[in-house]
């Protein structure tokens, strides 16, 4: 069984490094965005709405004046079933502050999006500290929303909104509108799948990752630290760079640690348990695409034996450790309760490290969010699991009004680079240049508009950022093709029969989950937490996943 799955996996990369190759050649000969964004050598205080009238000028300048809609200039072709422009609301979360420049990005969109797909898109960042809340907001109110993207966790995780019927269906819009999504992504919609029906479609993106430990590198360079910590192999020898960061005259001030996600999550990071002697003997598990991680069973398939993740020994190392650390004063006193992203919290000033989960190019990625050099370990690289794919989704709201039109427009984020750099790095020329094939800051000052290209539909077709190399795509594809898959990879677990309970548990985790693990809470608030965990039946919802693994495992 589990080779079946590998295999099936290693088809899936293979579709979809076929499909990337034949982008790839457009995107070698033609610059992304290059009729609709600011040439770098134009005057960069240009209005998004000039370069959306550019854009808009060219297109109708590319043929003899027939009606062009649905077929884009970067070879895709849409199924286009309606006669007017319609609007499509896509609400994602910004990873650090909502740029400047969203404006001019999104009328730079609709200038390609309008003429050839006949979509209007309403871009709505929401900042990640907010971002849950927001979504719930929405959901509650029926506000239309076309287009959402779920987070790892919280009530706007894949897996909440999914149990809670606010997802569509989208397996036949998919069949008419995202073929080309499809072919691309192949069996990785499986995980995003109940009951052979689909609810959602994961990036096209790395999907082999490790946990880091992220530190500044000038701090280390100046107490002739970096080559210790590049050298580290234990938590404990991460404690004594904390140690001397907090206790050092110059950069006493600075936060030894902070939260990775503006929701309390330091040595946590899922799936990971690390609170071990050395970072060898750091193990995992997979939570079944459960993004309360409540639910833990062993990847390896040796034992699929369900476990509550927050009760066992292993989490409990985790919470006394970072109880230990808050004691002793490494960890940011305001994290159970800050909702800013640890590379804000860099950048500004306020903390010296943190502990992340990242792909390839790591410290290109995390140098660039935290505005200076950082010096990035790695603590244990992680399998393929259904969790892997759950934890950005692009999804269609129950309450959308144009799921025709957003499923086209997805499908065009999963194939026009265009679109795929401009909702990456912004307008080109000022925003980010392209220089040997890479993206950058031009002349090294931040730009109006910044993102992450892992959130947006398709990594393999956005420029690479500067310091990854041109190339980087290539080796990310050969990473993934290298990784190691969990045998559980496919499994969903239909969970309507415990819908209430899956609500009841995360709110228990969303009441505690800051305290905990931060280490701020005092071991008697981490028992409560476990008593209410099973108070409002997380024992149940273990049940319930334990009892389909089973049936699953025997088919």
């Amino acid at each position: 069984m589990i080779k079946k799955k590998g295999m099936a996996w290693a088809l899936s990369i293979a579709m979809a490094a076929g499909c990337l190759a034949a982008c790839g050649s457009s995107e070698n000969t033609q610059t992304p965005a290059e009729d609709t964004v600011l040439d770098s050598g134009t005057d960069t205080s240009a209005s998004g709405s000039e370069a959306a009238e550019a854009g808009t000028a060219a297109s109708e300048d590319s043929g003899s004046g027939a009606d062009t809609s649905g077929t884009s200039e970067n070879g895709g072709n849409y199924n286009v079933t309606w006669d007017d422009i319609v609007d499509v609301n896509m609400m994602y979360l910004a990873t650090s502050t909502i740029p400047a420049g969203l404006p001019d990005v999104e009328d730079a969109i609709n200038a390609i999006t309008e003429s050839e797909i006949k979509v209007h898109v309403n871009l709505e960042m929401v900042e990640t500290g907010s971002y849950a809340q927001q979504v719930s907001l929405r959901m509650a109110s029926s506000e239309p929303t076309d287009l959402l993207l779920t987070m790892p966790a919280d009530s706007a995780s894949f897996t909440s909104m999914q149990a809670q019927n606010q997802l569509m269906d989208i397996t036949d819009l998919l069949a008419e509108y995202g073929q080309d999504i499809q072919n691309i992504m192949g069996d990785k919609l499986k995980g995003t799948s109940a009951n052979g029906r689909i609810y959602g479609v994961p990036g096209n993106r790395t999907y082999v990752v490790s946990t880091w430990i992220i530190m500044r590198t000038d701090v280390l360079e100046a107490l002739g630290l970096l080559e210790k910590a590049q050298n580290m192999t234990s938590m404990d020898e991460y404690e004594e760079i904390l140690e001397a960061v907090t206790s050092s005259e110059e950069y006493s001030s600075l936060a030894g640690i902070v939260s990775s996600d503006g929701q309390g999550t330091c040595l946590g990071i899922t799936p990971g348990y690390l609170a071990t002697d050395t970072f060898a003997d750091a193990t995992c598990y997979d939570s079944l695409g459960d993004n309360n991680f409540l639910i833990s069973v062993n990847p390896e398939g040796t034992d699929s034996t369900i476990r509550n993740s927050y009760a066992t020994e292993e989490f409990k190392a985790i919470y006394e450790k970072m109880h230990d650390w808050y004691e002793k004063g490494y960890v940011y006193k305001d994290t159970a309760t800050n909702s800013e992203m640890a590379e804000s919290l860099v950048k500004s000033g306020v903390a010296f490290s943190y502990i992340g989960n990242c792909e390839e190019g790591v410290e290109t990625l995390k140098s660039t969010a935290c505005g200076m050099p950082m010096t990035c370990v790695k603590v244990r690289t992680y399998p393929v699991t259904t969790s892997s794919l759950t934890k950005f989704v692009w999804t269609i709201p129950n309450a959308a009004r144009e799921p025709e039109a957003a499923m086209t427009f997805l499908d065009m984020m999963f194939t026009d680079a265009r679109i795929a750099n401009l909702l990456a790095w912004g307008i080109e020329g000022r925003d980010y240049e392209v220089v040997d094939g890479e993206a950058r800051y031009v002349n090294g000052e931040e730009g109006a508009y910044h993102s992450d290209d892992f959130l947006f539909g398709n990594q393999f077709i956005t420029l690479p950022w500067q310091g990854d190399g041109a190339d980087f795509r290539e080796k990310c594809e050969a990473v993934e093709a290298a990784g190691t898959v969990s045998p559980y990879l496919g499994f969903t677990a239909d969970t309507s029969s415990v819908t209430n309970e899956i609500g009841a548990v995360t709110n228990v985790i969303s009441e505690f989950k800051g305290q905990v693990h931060t280490g701020s809470c005092d071991p008697s608030v981490y028992d409560d937490f476990l008593e209410k965990l099973e108070a409002n039946g997380a024992d149940k919802i273990i049940e319930c996943y334990q009892t389909q693994l089973n049936d699953w495992l025997a088919q």
